[in-house]
């Protein structure tokens, strides 16, 4: 009896001592389990966000180069353009007509007097002009700020893919550092949960022997019908306790209040 209630006591306490450790393994697996989760999305809201920066990043450029091109090539064409009517102009404006001999009544009326070179319109020459040149600026203003506009977008660009790539590498080494842990405390805890079958299974197996040896108890002074009641009394718990434990063994903790 000696030996059954050690048994008892020693596997007992090992069962108390192993659900505590239980418990405390399946909170921390649960807690893992929902900050990973949480690591998963912003992980996955990061690469997108990344992703969608680089697309945006990419057609922003191109259409900035198509926009820097387009005004490079006006540019050329107005420039062209002033050359061409600055060098009409400017040697209009020095023009001779040189003198034909012959009845003047015979040339056809060409709107100025005789002997008068054709100079151009001088007079608004220099509108003309000015109105190119004011088109000129507008593409050289254009390619500047364009250009401008996309060094600026390069390097934001750049420091937002610098600043969500240190986040990111953050999180994945996080979400590496749970995997591992979470992976840990699942083993633990299968480890502990056999530990506890094992000892469930000894208590069971002490409690067993001692409703055995109990009808064989020495006399403890008691009178018969005493003796009788303490030893039916105790005989009936430890029943009740075999039967938690079978109970548990086979539903679980949710079992145990219908079954015993």
């Amino acid at each position: 009896m000696s030996d059954a209630e050690q048994k008892r006591d020693y596997s007992s306490k090992a069962v108390e001592e192993l659900n505590g450790q239980m418990a405390q393994l399946e909170a921390k697996r649960d807690k893992l389990a929902e900050e990973l989760a949480v690591l998963a999305d912003e992980i996955k809201g990061l690469e997108d966000a990344r992703a969608e920066a680089e697309k945006m990043r990419a057609e922003e450029k191109a259409e900035n180069a198509n926009t820097v091109k387009e005004a490079q090539d006006g540019l050329v064409a107005v420039e062209q353009a002033i050359d061409i009517l600055s060098k009409f102009y400017k040697t209009a404006a020095k023009g001779t007509v040189e003198l034909q001999q012959g009845p003047a009544d015979d040339a056809p009326d060409s709107g100025f007097k005789g002997g008068e070179a054709y100079l151009g319109a001088q007079g608004v020459a220099g509108g003309i002009v000015g109105m190119l040149e004011v088109i000129q600026s507008d593409f050289k203003r254009t390619i500047s700020e364009t250009e401008k506009a996309e060094a600026q977008a390069e390097q934001d660009h750049l420091a937002f893919m610098t600043e969500t790539g240190k986040s990111l590498a953050e999180k994945t080494v996080a979400q590496e550092e749970k995997t591992k842990q979470k992976d840990d405390a699942e083993e633990k805890l299968a480890s502990a949960s056999e530990d506890m079958q094992s000892q469930s299974a000894l208590l069971q197996k002490s409690l067993e022997e001692l409703l055995e040896l109990k009808p064989a108890c020495i006399d403890t002074g008691m009178s018969y019908e005493e003796r009788v009641a303490m030893r039916e009394e105790e005989i009936a718990a430890l029943n009740k306790a075999l039967c938690i434990l079978k109970a548990y063994a086979e539903y679980g903790p949710d079992g145990l209040a219908d079954k015993c």
